[in-house]
């Protein structure tokens, strides 16, 4: 099966994210704790206590990243198995996705939701993530992105590009056309020659704008 994982990249940000806020948090705590003379002996355990605390979370963050994991996923064309971490997994048909027991959508890459027992786990996967492409792919092709809603860049540019193609038929089957004349003592444009458009031709597309001298009518008072 393949994985999609989170990069190293990923987990060394994570990791100093926390250490940038709790180091220092840990390091005044204990410095307060051996250096400063006015705390009675209660205080100072409780910057002990401190420093041990903020410290711990940055342990806990390292070892969270780097050995449980962040949540990661295998998948093949009909399952995916989604790791909460090294000791939890769920497996799922990708026709299930998304349904009562797993949902899905886009918070700055694709977060997938498990209910499990009237609690969520979550997994995340970003741009950053490795085998990002072929997972997205995956979900493309296995439907999981139309049910939830999200058009890839690759529709995006299918879209484009039939507009343009019905755009390039309509201009080679009209060439030169005009619109037809409304009512009242009026000629073509002289600026877009009737069409209403002004093209410009870029990268052997025509690409259009409205004409101003006829506000798009393709006429003018004569």
């Amino acid at each position: 099966m393949k994985k999609c994982t989170a990069g190293m990249f990923s987990k060394i940000v994570v990791i100093l994210l926390f250490a940038a806020f709790f180091l220092p948090m840990a390091g005044l705590f204990l410095y307060l704790a051996v250096f400063d003379p006015t705390l009675s002996h209660e205080e100072r355990l409780l910057f002990v206590v401190g420093a041990v605390l903020f410290g711990g979370l940055v342990l806990f963050a390292a070892y969270r990243a780097l050995y449980l994991g962040t949540g990661w996923v295998e998948y093949d064309a009909e399952t995916v198995i989604f790791h909460c971490s090294r000791r939890e997994q769920h497996r799922f048909r990708w026709e299930d996705i998304p349904g009562d027991r797993v949902q899905a959508g886009w918070q700055g890459g694709y977060m997938f939701v498990i209910l499990v027992g009237g609690q969520q786990r979550k997994v995340g996967l970003s741009r950053f993530s490795a085998g990002f492409k072929d997972f997205e792919r995956t979900l493309e092709a296995a439907g999981v992105l139309k049910r939830i809603g999200i058009t890839t860049a690759a529709d995006f540019k299918r879209s484009a590009e039939q507009i343009f193609g019905q755009f390039e038929e309509y201009r080679e089957a009209h060439p030169g056309s005009v619109r037809p004349k409304p009512e009242g003592d009026c000629v073509p444009c002289p600026d877009c020659e009737g069409t209403g458009i002004i093209t410009k031709r870029i990268l052997k597309l025509d690409i259009g704008k409205v004409c101003k001298t006829c506000n798009g009518s393709g006429y003018v008072p004569k």
